[in-house]
């Protein structure tokens, strides 16, 4: 994750996951599946910028068993608020098309490495206070390669149970740190 200064103010910079092993616990084997995302909410936060981001509801994850598979066709934007040097700030980010991870999926954790990330998908960020920041959209893979913001979760804890599966993933970089929780429903 990066937040870089443009003209004073300090703006996000843009910079999944699943194998079951043999024998694995009925909580792992319930992550495996076809999720719908019905609410996410991410943190973004640096020495100057605090920056939240909700929504996201409608696209898809599909844990297979070995990858993590997200797809955003019918993604909804993100909402983004927070500060910057003390300004409010506001905007919004959409994620399109689909991102595949390379992914292991212990009792309680989702992970694999954010370099196998692959597909077309892409995160366009648009900052509209205290700038008009409007940068082109960003491949979601190239900033999971690199350590920045992907809002993607990919070195998660979850909980899983009655068609619900949460995920939970907090990163803390030299940069500053992110925290992000998203909520599935099965389908």
């Amino acid at each position: 994750m990066r937040i870089r200064m443009v003209a004073g103010v300090a703006v996000l910079a843009l910079a999944g996951t699943a194998v079951v092993a043999p024998g694995a616990s009925a909580r792992a084997r319930c992550a495996v599946g076809t999720w719908k995302l019905t609410r996410a909410t991410l943190y973004a936060d640096s020495a100057t910028a605090h920056l939240r981001f909700t929504g996201g509801d409608g696209a898809l994850l599909r844990l297979d068993g070995r990858t993590a598979l997200h797809s955003f066709g019918s993604s909804s934007r993100f909402t983004q608020t927070g500060t910057s040097n003390g300004r409010p700030v506001s905007g919004w980010l959409k994620y399109r098309k689909t991102l595949r991870l390379k992914a292991k999926i212990s009792a309680t954790r989702l992970s694999g490495p954010a370099s196998s990330a692959s597909g077309p998908a892409t995160l366009k960020i648009r900052q509209t206070r205290p700038l008009n920041y409007d940068p082109a959209p960003q491949r979601v893979a190239s900033l999971l390669a690199r350590g920045e913001f992907s809002g993607i979760p990919y070195q998660a804890t979850y909980t899983c149970g009655s068609g619900t599966l949460r995920l939970h993933q907090k990163l803390v970089t030299s940069g500053g740190s992110f925290n992000g929780s998203w909520t599935y429903r099965r389908l």
